[in-house]
């Protein structure tokens, strides 16, 4: 009733098929129909004699024998009567059980009349376990199969999640690490992530630092030589003034790379992309924008020349 499981056909044992409230809870003819099958009654002989005979029995006849004796019971919630009203069925089973116990116990230890063979060791090498599906390995969560929590299926927990059965977390649910942990798949924990950079002293750094210097003093050097021969006709047709607004840019976007080494950080990371994304548009605006005149140029240019050959004819 409690996972809404209705219509369905159920077949009960004596455990629940035989009692009294259950028929009397809310909600339980919605489950569907229940076929209970119960052991018939079976009379115990000397059942009712032991249990008057207990009652009056409360201490072993002798004080040593208070260690073993089985005959004793504090249970002060218990009395023959609360036996009797119990439903019958369940002491036949019970006596079973308990009698099968005894008599293997009674022939491992050789017991006779009076006393058993103390020297002999027993060793539970058949203990009877009552599973649906066998443990989950570490790293897996349950996924249940069924109606029943001890019916699962195992189902690994991705990169990035874990499961935690130690905790008091639950065994079905594959937990998500934080933004600066990380794991692997079949993970019971998340490890923190490791910051990996490439220091400004490693040799990588400093060769890429001696490139980006000579660039930056090649660009320097080329502007010095405009400058110089800034009245010449070359200098006019590369594009003038353009020509030194392109050169700065490049030097300063090729800064950026200094930023790129060291231990990251919040103005590190935005010096290093920040300088070259804004410089190098406005380098390559440069090159558009005199690219469009070349062609304007040559445009006019042709123009020019088919009026001047229609004017002549």
């Amino acid at each position: 009733m409690l996972l809404n499981v209705t219509n369905k056909v159920w077949i009960a044992g004596d455990a629940w098929a035989l009692n009294k409230k259950l028929p009397k809870m809310k909600g339980i003819k919605n489950i569907g129909t229940v076929l209970g099958v119960a052991e018939p009654v079976v009379t115990i002989p000397g059942f009712s004699d032991f249990l008057h005979s207990s009652k009056a029995q409360l201490h072993c006849k002798y004080a040593e024998q208070d260690t073993f004796c089985n005959q004793k019971c504090n249970c002060s919630c218990m009395n023959p009567e609360d036996i009797f009203a119990a439903d019958p069925s369940y002491s036949f089973a019970i006596y079973s059980a308990i009698y099968a116990i005894a008599h293997a116990l009674h022939n491992t230890l050789r017991c006779g009349a009076d006393k058993c063979d103390s020297n002999i060791t027993v060793y539970p090498y058949i203990v009877p376990t009552s599973l649906c599906s066998p443990e989950c390995p570490a790293g897996y969560i349950k996924k249940r199969n069924g109606i029943y929590e001890c019916c699962f299926d195992c189902e690994i927990c991705a990169n990035g999640t874990y499961v935690n059965i130690t905790g008091n977390e639950s065994p079905y649910t594959c937990l998500k690490c934080k933004d600066i942990e990380w794991s692997e798949e079949g993970s019971t924990s998340c490890n923190l992530r490791a910051v990996e950079y490439i220091s400004a002293t490693d040799i990588v750094a400093t060769l890429v630092f001696v490139a980006a210097c000579a660039f930056v003093g090649m660009t320097l050097a080329m502007s010095v030589l405009f400058s110089v021969n800034y009245n010449t006709p070359v200098v006019r047709s590369a594009g003038g003034p353009m020509c030194f607004l392109i050169l700065g840019c490049l030097s300063l976007s090729n800064l950026s790379v200094f930023f790129h080494f060291g231990k990251p950080t919040v103005p590190l990371c935005t010096l290093r992309y920040l300088p070259f994304l804004l410089f190098y548009t406005i380098c390559l605006a440069c090159f558009v924008v005199r690219s469009f005149q070349i062609v304007c140029i040559f445009k006019i240019a042709q123009t020019i020349l088919f009026l001047e050959m229609c004017f002549i004819f």
